[in-house]
């Protein structure tokens, strides 16, 4: 029998590589290269000492003297190109350290406070997880984020428990859209603030309770230096309450203006004003009872920085706030901070604030205190460093944390 010699052809090839193929599972197709991300480190120590001093309604007052290390916090952040270079993947986790006061029911020193995976491009970004919540406009020169809470922030009506943190943070799907000048934007979230029982302790923080809605014109300061509108924004927040209350809503708006043209002697002026509507409460006594009262608030703070050669040495600001509880006769509040920071150099502060806040009869009564003073001495260490650089992020890692320097929108807007 004679053998001729056959050469296997491209289309017999293929053939014979297609069947051994065919007999590979399917996931070893997958090509999954290792692409190292961006990695963002960044975080702060705040220390300050506090000297305390209350005024009772009842008659008497009451006096203490503190270390605190709140809003000390670490930021660990990650970031990496989509399989273009004109989208882009992140994600974030974040600990921050809490007060030690009697009253507050989170006994864990440390609390997570960022966690989160987004997605952005050129004209968007979204994100889900744990983040900042959206219910606030501006950002105000105090020493931490909470200290005008009372007049800042839309409350929780879902927390009992006295901790900052459950006004501060909770679950979030938020979504940004970018007008094509980059100044305009708008911003939706579906909220899921922390629940708590009447004691304090967490029942459920995964529950989808509330929605933002947020329009902001915002220009940066390498382009807004002179005088004139800087930021402006205006945001809508609804919270479902449960057992048929209804539900709350609160409207602000929000405004920040360069007072002069000069970037090397900044006058700032911050504005922002709340309203909600509230639904009827028995009493003020509780923070929850509050959080739901109908209520209005007006906060502004004039702001002088002295920046030679464009940066800042150090800020002297004077806060001032007003609230007042619609339902009720003689439930206003009002408080002064002035506030100073003084840079030794790159992130490390030194800081100084004082707070007088002031209470009516009505409100006094159902909170224990008529005049509240306090004063704040102390030094901050802030640092952020990036590994493997390939990604121009519209913010940084430090953006997520109160900065008493920062000049516009608040924490938790896009």
């Amino acid at each position: 029998m004679n053998h001729k010699h056959v050469k296997a052809g491209p289309l017999a090839i293929g053939m014979a590589c297609a069947l051994g193929l065919a007999a590979v599972p399917a996931h070893g197709l997958e090509i999954d290269p290792h692409v190292a991300p961006q990695v963002d480190i960044g975080g702060r120590a705040l220390v300050t000492a506090k000297l305390h001093r209350q005024d009772l309604a009842a008659g008497g007052s009451d006096t203490d003297r503190e270390l605190e290390f709140a809003d000390s916090s670490l930021l660990f952040g990650f970031s990496k190109y989509l399989f273009d270079s004109e989208r882009y993947g992140f994600a974030a986790i974040g600990f921050k350290a809490l007060e030690d006061e009697d009253d507050h029911d989170i006994r864990d020193d440390i609390y997570l406070h960022q966690l989160f995976a987004g997605i952005g491009g050129k004209r968007y970004e979204m994100r889900m997880g744990r983040s900042n919540l959206p219910n606030s406009l501006v950002a105000f020169p105090t020493l931490r984020d909470d200290d005008l809470m009372d007049f800042t922030h839309v409350g929780n009506a879902f927390s009992h428990a006295h901790d900052e943190v459950y006004q501060l943070y909770g679950g979030l799907i938020q979504g940004t859209w970018f007008w094509p000048t980059q100044r305009l934007s708008a911003t939706g979230s579906l909220i899921a603030r922390t629940e708590t029982d009447g004691s304090g302790s967490r029942t459920g923080s995964s529950n989808f309770n509330g929605y933002n809605l947020r329009l902001a014109y915002d220009v940066p300061e390498a382009i807004k230096f002179d005088r004139g509108l800087r930021y402006a924004a205006l945001g809508w927040d609804r919270q479902d309450l449960k057992d048929g209350q209804g539900e709350l809503d609160a409207i602000q708006l929000g405004a920040v203006f360069n007072l002069n043209d000069n970037p090397e002697a900044t006058w700032n002026l911050d504005l922002q004003a709340s309203w909600i509507n509230g639904v009827t409460v028995p009493d003020l006594a509780s923070l929850n009872h509050r959080s739901k009262a109908s209520q209005k608030s007006m906060v502004m703070a004039l702001r002088y920085g002295h920046r030679p050669w464009l940066q800042t040495r150090w800020q002297a600001a004077l806060n001032l706030a007003w609230k007042d509880y619609d339902d009720f006769a003689n439930a206003s509040a009002w408080t002064v901070a002035p506030s100073l920071m003084y840079q030794l150099g790159s992130g490390v502060n030194a800081m100084a604030q004082y707070q007088y806040r002031s209470q009516a009869s009505t409100l006094a009564a159902a909170t224990g205190s008529e005049r509240d003073q306090r004063l704040y001495l102390g030094l901050s260490f802030d640092f952020d460093h990036t590994m493997n650089k390939q990604m121009g992020n519209r913010q940084g890692i430090m953006s997520l944390e109160h900065n008493m320097l920062d000049v516009g929108p608040a924490r938790g807007g896009h």
